[in-house]
């Protein structure tokens, strides 16, 4: 993923496949017409079932953001679209970095920070706000209550929040994870996050629950540890050993494969059911290689000499994305056969802007050097053009 330098609809978009993949105006677009950037009026009617769901940056035409860094003339919009079509827009104000806003459960949520507190809105309207200035790594919905850890922007420490009132913070430590992946998860009736405190020895880590401490690790005598996650009740973590690496499942270790004279250049846990994944980056006489092992199942083949940007799982269905000598994806790769091809000048700004859901991969792809921005499921493709960039899809 590449820096961002962080207009209305010039048509309808045309769908570059045979089938159309959003059939037709839907009916809450016909009862409810809004035209994009008009934040006034009534909501659109969303009819009931399940839709998918776009983010995006918009800039005023003209305003070439891939690179000029001078001050926008005009308002920047955040757009959010069901099923192909724009349905609200709100002023984005500082909140255009893709971790900076989100969609969840109907509604579109953004913060921002200001000389000395964090704002937090919904639907271009403040929600609340509170005193420090957080960078949000986790952000969770839960019953009634917006749940939200957030980095210190200045200095070290962080700070869990229920609607912006402290329930734990640390003056120091550093969040394990981060807003693409989700640094809070939530479990039954309990919400967890993992983070690394310093102490006067070696590194620790914490796995919290809510306000309280639930498990602690330490790096004591054990070399380093690239990555930590909760999942399916577990604590998970990667780590290097005395000549081997491994991944540990609440104290089982797992030997990964590493080759005569290889050490990691970097690692990272993905869940999925029932599982975790450890995507590894590796470094040795032959050169560097990714391979990708799954604590349940042993190794998943990914191809020799593929270089490998990120992982997704839906269930037991898992696939990764196979990068090209510049970052940009290639293609998705499914685990035991066939890929979706991806075409060029077309990359992701964040994490978030892709999904596997229901068997289907979603994409939402911004377009570089003048090529088109552009949705994606699966191998169907439509063009939706417009001055900025996607930052996240949903299906909901």
């Amino acid at each position: 993923m590449r820096k961002l330098a962080f207009l209305l609809l010039a048509a309808l978009f045309a769908a570059c496949t045979r089938d159309i993949l959003f059939p037709g105006p839907p009916r809450y677009q016909l009862e409810n017409p809004r035209p994009p950037g008009d934040s006034s009026g009534a909501a659109p009617v969303i009819p009931p079932g399940e839709h998918v769901w776009l983010t995006a940056v918009r800039f005023p035409d003209g305003f070439a953001w891939e690179e000029d860094t001078c001050a926008v003339e005009g308002t920047v919009w955040l757009d959010l679209y069901c099923d192909g079509r724009i349905v609200s827009s709100v002023p984005a104000g500082e909140s255009v970095h893709p971790d900076m806003h989100r969609f969840a459960d109907g509604h579109l949520y953004a913060d921002y920070s200001t000389s000395a507190e964090t704002v937090i809105l919904r639907d271009g309207k403040e929600l609340f706000r509170f005193a420090g200035r957080e960078t949000l790594a986790g952000f969770l919905l839960r019953e009634e209550n917006v749940l939200t850890l957030g980095q210190d922007r200045d200095g070290q420490g962080f700070t869990y929040r229920i609607d912006g009132k402290e329930v734990y913070r640390s003056e120091t430590g550093t969040i394990v994870g981060d807003a693409d992946r989700g640094a809070l998860v939530g479990a039954g009736d309990g919400v967890y996050y993992c983070v690394n405190v310093p102490t006067e020895g070696a590194k620790e880590y914490r796995v919290m629950r809510g306000g309280d401490p639930w498990r602690t690790l330490s790096d004591e005598g054990y070399g380093n540890t690239y990555d930590v996650c909760f999942a399916h009740g577990n604590v998970y973590r990667i780590r290097s050993r005395p000549r081997k690496l491994v991944l540990e499942a609440d104290g089982q270790e797992m030997t990964l494969p590493l080759v005569g004279g290889e050490s990691a250049l970097w690692c990272r846990l993905y869940p999925r059911e029932d599982d975790v994944l450890a995507l590894v980056r590796a470094y040795g006489p032959s050169g560097k290689r990714f391979f990708l092992h799954s604590a349940r199942d042993g190794a998943l083949p990914l191809g020799t000499g593929t270089m490998v940007s990120g992982v997704l799982s839906d269930g037991d269905r898992t696939g990764w994305f196979v990068a090209r000598a510049d970052g940009d994806p290639a293609a998705f790769r499914w685990n035991g056969g066939g890929e979706v091809t991806i075409g060029t000048g077309l990359y992701l700004t964040s994490g978030r802007c892709a999904l596997l859901r229901n068997g289907h991969l979603f994409l939402a792809l911004t377009g570089r050097g003048g090529t088109p921005n552009r949705f994606q499921r699966d191998g169907e493709v439509t063009e939706i053009p417009f001055n900025g960039y996607f930052t996240s899809v949903t299906v909901e």
